[in-house]
């Protein structure tokens, strides 16, 4: 007992000393530079401007609306405001879906690795990132996450799932996920509430609704990607991912991925940990996906689960998964500017993760099995 106590108050310190370089790293960001984006398209809204950029524009410049144009309606309550104040207000709501979001995942893990948990959680560097730039990756992760949490409940569970996916389309892919699942009757309500805001919104948002329809097969093309982010060293990693070959393979690869996790869950007594699994690969969908560090926050849910899962190991095989885990963490949170190694590192250690979670999740599988076969013995 007492034991548990040092090891629960030494990851306490670490937990405050984590938030405190967190803060540290965010000051030394610029606040609110996504954010700038859904206050200028609320702005837009409200002036009837142009919501997104000419045809002639090079995508990717500061400020730039390139979602849905139901997305920015929110945003019109802060549209008075200045983008200074504005951006100070959002970073609050940012930090309250982090912690709540926190809280719901570590809460699973037991007492004593909870504040280690925490202090990981709090200095994972795409999070801190997607903080302070004000991003909604993060609001789409938390909304997936209750989306899963309700998914015996059809009606309910729609509307976070709908909201989630329609935020950014990071999680598409996760649609699909559902389908394989069985659980089509959760997708067909989400997409009738989406067909529905749609039409309730036409009247408002019917002329960008056809600029975002222009905008997006704009979307698809790498090269305004390639050229915002200017990552092509080294030479030889260049020509492997920024290849129509290995873009598209990805793409391919994700939708599989997804799809047979989907299914496997039908029969998996761990269906929660290939959902976790599926969230975490989904973005990989869009052919740009690779480079943007925010989007490595779909990961998080995985970790947490993952790690409560190698925690009821013993042994070696307990701290071989609890630092593949830690090496994973490491890995995305490597930053560069213009280079391609730490974008590789993070897929690395996405698939690492992926890899454990889908081992451990096996490994209870057949615990469970091996425990029922002996009780009915």
């Amino acid at each position: 007992m007492r034991a548990g106590r040092a090891v629960w108050a030494l990851g306490a310190s670490i937990f405050i000393l984590a938030v405190a370089a967190a803060a540290m790293i965010a000051s030394a960001l610029p606040l609110g530079y996504d954010f700038a984006a859904y206050w200028s398209a609320a702005n837009h809204l409200l002036a009837g401007a142009p919501l997104y950029p000419a045809p002639t524009d090079m995508l990717g410049q500061p400020g730039q609306f390139k979602y849905l144009p139901i997305v920015a309606v929110p945003f019109i309550a802060l549209a008075p405001l200045p983008l200074s104040v504005a951006s100070v207000l959002w970073l609050a709501v940012e930090l309250a879906v982090a912690i709540a979001l926190g809280v719901a995942l570590v809460r699973d893990l037991p007492p004593a690795a909870r504040p280690w948990a925490a202090a990981a959680y709090a200095l994972f560097l795409p999070l801190v990132l997607e903080v302070t730039l004000g991003n909604l990756d993060l609001a789409s992760v938390a909304l997936m996450v209750l989306a899963w949490r309700l998914r015996d409940r059809p009606w309910v569970a729609a509307i976070p799932l709908a909201l989630g996916v329609g935020l950014k389309l990071l999680p598409a892919a996760m649609l699909l996920f559902y389908l394989a699942a069985g659980r089509w009757r959760t997708v067909a309500i989400a997409a009738a509430a989406g067909i529905v805001a749609l039409v309730v919104t036409a009247p408002f948002l019917g002329a960008p609704l056809r600029d975002y329809a222009t905008l997006f097969p704009r979307l698809g093309d790498t090269s305004w990607v390639r050229a915002v982010v200017a990552r092509d060293e080294p030479a030889f990693l260049a020509d492997i991912l920024w290849s129509t070959t290995f873009l598209r393979a990805l793409s391919v690869a994700t939708l599989a991925g997804v799809v047979a996790l989907g299914w496997a869950s039908r029969r998996s007594s761990d269906a929660t940990q290939l959902h976790h699994v599926a969230l975490a690969i989904a973005p990989y969908l869009a052919p740009f996906a690779f480079v943007w560090t925010t989007f490595l926050v779909m990961s998080l849910p995985l970790f947490a689960s993952t790690l409560a899962r190698a925690l009821r190991l013993d042994g070696a095989a307990r701290v071989t998964a609890i630092a593949g885990l830690a090496l994973a963490l490491v890995l995305m949170d490597l930053v560069q500017v213009h280079d391609l190694v730490p974008v590789a590192g993070h897929m690395i250690g996405v698939a690492l993760v992926a890899g454990i979670g889908l081992s451990l999740s096996s490994w209870r599988q057949g615990n469970i099995a091996a425990t029922t076969s002996t009780a009915s013995a």
